[in-house]
């Protein structure tokens, strides 16, 4: 009997490498997955917040789309995050819309973190004081 415990211990050695040699790599990948999904999550806010700011400058009275295109990427210089960077600013007769779009950064290979952000508000006009 003491002949087949000692087997088995025998049979046990080395186990311990081999599973956390499975489970290693996979552990390190999903705290990976955690941290991409930090970034993109970071790069949604700035492109939410650029589109924002593209939004306020453009709908003013005398704004126009080049001043709230303007405005989204000097917000986008200075918040960083994002790559490939294009901001569409549409301005018409009533309302301003606004799409920011760009890649976050990529820990994770594999997968397009790309984000997407858009606003959209009217144009500011000015009500006539017996309009009131």
């Amino acid at each position: 009997m003491n002949h087949r415990r000692r087997r088995a211990r025998r049979d046990d050695r080395g186990l311990v490498i081999v599973e956390l040699t499975i489970v290693a790599p996979l552990v390190l990948w999903w705290l990976m997955l955690m941290v991409q999904y930090g970034l993109w999550w970071h790069a949604k806010q700035v492109a939410d917040a650029a589109a924002a700011e593209a939004v306020d400058v453009a709908q003013t009275l005398d704004g126009t789309a080049a001043d709230g295109e303007d405005a989204a990427l000097g917000f986008l210089a200075q918040s960083g995050n994002l790559d490939n960077v294009s901001v569409s600013v549409d301005r018409g007769t009533d309302v301003v819309d606004v799409e920011v779009q760009g890649d976050a950064p990529r820990l994770v290979p594999g997968w397009d973190w790309g984000v997407t952000a858009r606003s959209q508000a009217p144009i500011e006009r000015p009500i006539p004081l017996d309009e009131r």
